[in-house]
C-alpha cells in the first residue's frame, strides 16, 4: 500500500506549473493528495491540484502569506509544503517556525544571497572567476553611462536588468544595431535602442539598483540539480536549442560531468538544498558564465521524470530523510524534448 500524503504547493500559476504538479499526482511511490495555493485566482495549477485555495500574496505582506499557509496547513493535515515562488520561498524560510509542518526550502541566509544578482556575481568574481560575468552596479544615471561603456557599448550588446529581478522580469538587451529585418520580420524581442533607457533613466536622480552585465551568447545551459546542505548529488543539463532566456521550447537533456561539477562549486558556496536551477551560457572569450540562480524548484525541473530522474519527487523524498542514489550513465546520451502550450477550460462562471 502507498504512504498517503498531503501537500501544499504555492504559486500554482506558472505557465509550467502543470509539469511540476503532474511530477508529484504521477508518481507510484506515493499517493498524494495536492493542496494548490495562489494569489491569481486563475491560476493554471488550479486544475491539476485535488485542493486549490486562493492565498495572500507573499509580495505584499510576506507573514500574513506566511499565517495563511498555517492555516491551510491545520485545515488539510498538510506533511509537506513546497513554495514554488521566490517571495514564497523567503517568507517560509524567514518565518518557517510558525509553519507545524516541514518545508521544501533552504535556509533564509542561504536564500537571501542567492537571489541578490549582486552578491552572487561578487561572490563569483572572488572565488570563481572564470564563470563570473563581467557586470557593474549601477543607481543613477551617470554610473549607468559609465557602465555601458566599460562593457564595451556601443560595439557590444549589454544587458541591463534588476539587481533583485525574477522569472526573466525586467531584463533589456542595449543594442545599437537595427535594422528593418530585425524590427518588422521578427517576433518581438528585448532589445532597445540607447535612447530607450535614456528617457526612462535620464530624469531619475536615483533609481533601484540594477545590474549592467556583459552580453552573453549560445550555448545557453539549464542546470536541473538536487543537493543536501551544499552537497550536490546529481546535476541535469538542459541545452536550450530554442527558447528565450527564461523558457526552455526546445532543449536537449543529458548528464555532463563538467557542469555538474561547475553546479556543485555554485551550489557549495551557496549552501543549497532540495531542488535548484543554474542558467549558464557564454562569454565572448569562450567561457561558461552564470547569469542566473534559482534556489528553489526550476520551471522545467518535473519534465526529466519523463526520461527517468523526477527532482520534484526526489527533493521530497530527500526532505522526508530518504537518501538519494542516481545510476548517472543512464542519462549520458543526450535526449531532446519539445515543449507546447494546450489548454484548461474554467467552468466556474
Amino acid at each position: 500500500m502507498k504512504n498517503k500524503l498531503n501537500i501544499l504547493i504555492t504559486t500554482v500559476g506558472g505557465m509550467t506549473s502543470p509539469d511540476i504538479l503532474r511530477a508529484y499526482k504521477d508518481c507510484d511511490e506515493f499517493e498524494i493528495n495536492l493542496i494548490g495555493v495562489d494569489a491569481f485566482e486563475f491560476a493554471v495549477g488550479k486544475k491539476f491540484v485535488d485542493i486549490f485555495e486562493l492565498s495572500p500574496n507573499s509580495v505584499v505582506n510576506e507573514k500574513l502569506f506566511v499565517e495563511f499557509i498555517q492555516e491551510m496547513v491545520k485545515k488539510y493535515k498538510v506533511d509537506v509544503v513546497i513554495p514554488c515562488g521566490n517571495e514564497d520561498n523567503l517568507a517560509l524560510s524567514k518565518y518557517s517556525e510558525l509553519v507545524s509542518c516541514k518545508i521544501m526550502v533552504s535556509s533564509y541566509d542561504s536564500l537571501i544571497k542567492a537571489y541578490d544578482k549582486g552578491t552572487v556575481y561578487k561572490e563569483l568574481t572572488e572565488h570563481m572567476p572564470e564563470h563570473a560575468p563581467r557586470y557593474e552596479i549601477v543607481n543613477n544615471y551617470e554610473q549607468f553611462m559609465i557602465s555601458i561603456k566599460k562593457l564595451g557599448y556601443p560595439n557590444n550588446k549589454v544587458v541591463i536588468k534588476p539587481r533583485f529581478g525574477r522569472g526573466g522580469r525586467g531584463v533589456y538587451i542595449l543594442c545599437n544595431k537595427f535594422n528593418f529585418q530585425n524590427v518588422f520580420e521578427s517576433k518581438p524581442i528585448t532589445e532597445y535602442p540607447l535612447e530607450f533607457f535614456e528617457k526612462i533613466l535620464r530624469d531619475e536622480n536615483k533609481f533601484d539598483d540594477l545590474i549592467i552585465m556583459e552580453y552573453l551568447d549560445e550555448p545557453y545551459y539549464s542546470v536541473y540539480s538536487i543537493s543536501n546542505n551544499g552537497e550536490n548529488i546529481f546535476s541535469l543539463n538542459h541545452i536550450r536549442e530554442w527558447g528565450n532566456a527564461s523558457q526552455t521550447f526546445r532543449g536537449r537533456v543529458c548528464y555532463d560531468v563538467k557542469i555538474e561539477n561547475l553546479a556543485a562549486k555554485i551550489i557549495e558556496k551557496f549552501n543549497l538544498s532540495y531542488t535548484n536551477n543554474i542558467e549558464l551560457a557564454t562569454s565572448s572569450d569562450g567561457r561558461i558564465v552564470l547569469f542566473d540562480l534559482n534556489p528553489r524548484i526550476g520551471a522545467s525541473s518535473g519534465i526529466d521524470k519523463d526520461i527517468g530522474f523526477n527532482f520534484p519527487l526526489e527533493a521530497l523524498k530527500l526532505l522526508l530523510g530518504s537518501n538519494i542514489t542516481v545510476d548517472k550513465s543512464k542519462f549520458e546520451k543526450p535526449k531532446i524534448f519539445l515543449r507546447y502550450f494546450d489548454q484548461v477550460w474554467d467552468h466556474n462562471d
